[in-house]
């Protein structure tokens, strides 16, 4: 009834090697409790909507039906269109047992087809692959882009540049800044500056704006995967209170 990943981590990291060996395009884009939430419009209470509004430039309660009119869209089209989608696996090894409930970490199939979306043709890996230490360890992480160069898009420009990434990867690594004022009606720049962009690989840490992946895979043929809060740990920034300990091996 739910959605549950079909691919494992070590399958996922072997397709997303082949497609920076190959520079074959790429998506993977990864869906949380707030993303899964707010494609429910918070049927399952899970959101508190008086601050989501105010974190993306919406009044409350005027313009809550208007901010799931903006983002929705946005999350549907990355869902329908990303090559591999990361949904919560119940046994995930990344978190403690019984944090994961089915109406706050996955999706019903039903609800999926409702969207446009034939469910039967999603591959999905654990929402969790990037904490992960196959991947969002920065060492293991190196062995899978293989020297290529590198794009982030992350708010966390100054410290991920602090890091010295390129010196860590052994790549060029590049980053655009993005706004933490950035929300769904002002967003130009940074989709125009896609185009600059000159790493075939991108990794992506911009909360619910999930179609950058998309559109800079189909509009620009880049190899994009979704980290999220992996790009914090990276950066120092303890987001998340399992950066202290059950995941303190994504802390550069």
């Amino acid at each position: 009834m739910y959605l549950k990943p079909n691919i494992s981590i070590s399958s996922t990291i072997e397709v997303i090697k082949n497609k920076i060996k190959t520079s074959t395009p790429f998506c993977l884009s990864r869906f949380g409790d707030g993303e899964i939430s707010i494609l429910l419009q918070n049927q399952n209470k899970h959101i508190d909507e008086k601050k989501i509004c105010k974190d993306w430039g919406y009044q409350y309660p005027n313009e809550l039906k208007l901010f799931y009119q903006d983002v929705i869209p946005i999350l549907t089209k990355s869902l329908k269109n990303s090559d591999i989608i990361g949904i919560m696996d119940p046994n995930t090894p990344m978190l403690p047992p019984g944090y994961y409930r089915e109406d706050t970490w996955s999706l019903k199939k039903e609800f999926i087809n409702f969207l446009g979306i034939d469910s039967s043709t999603l591959t999905i890996c654990d929402h969790m692959i990037a904490r992960s230490p196959e991947l969002g360890n920065i060492n293991n992480f190196k062995n899978i882009i293989q020297g290529k160069d590198l794009h982030i898009i992350s708010s966390n420009k100054k410290q991920l540049e602090e890091k010295k990434l390129s010196k860590i990867l052994e790549c060029n690594v590049t980053i655009t800044n993005h706004p933490y004022d950035i929300n769904f009606n002002n967003r130009d720049s940074i989709l125009n500056s896609f185009k600059h962009i000159k790493s075939n690989i991108v990794i992506t840490g911009t909360s619910l704006n999930k179609d950058y992946g998309v559109i800079l895979k189909n509009n620009y043929n880049k190899i994009v995967i979704d980290l999220g809060a992996t790009l914090d740990a990276w950066a120092g920034e303890m987001s998340r209170p399992w950066f202290n300990n059950k995941q303190s091996y994504l802390v550069i």
